[in-house]
């Protein structure tokens, strides 16, 4: 489904929610080597990454609008 809100919006909104977690977990922001806006990935520590996705959230059919929150989904390593 396409967004109402146009990419650069979107963009710094995804960028604030993954920013915001970073400021969440100190490891991950004492580690923090790239933020992956494309794939939704925040890489840090050695050689780990957190991922993140869209929040699941039910709409009625035909519905516009911006898209769901992003959300931390899993890493690969420890993050707290």
């Amino acid at each position: 489904a396409s967004a109402a809100l146009p990419p650069p919006y979107q963009n710094v909104k995804d960028l604030d929610a993954m920013v915001e977690w970073i400021r969440l977990h100190p490891r991950v922001a004492g580690t923090l080597r790239s933020i992956d806006l494309r794939q939704k990935v925040i890489h840090f520590g050695a050689d780990c990454r957190a991922q993140f996705g869209r929040q699941p959230v039910d709409r009625p059919p035909g519905w516009v609008g911006p898209q769901a929150p992003l959300v931390f989904t899993r890493s690969s390593c420890p993050v707290e």
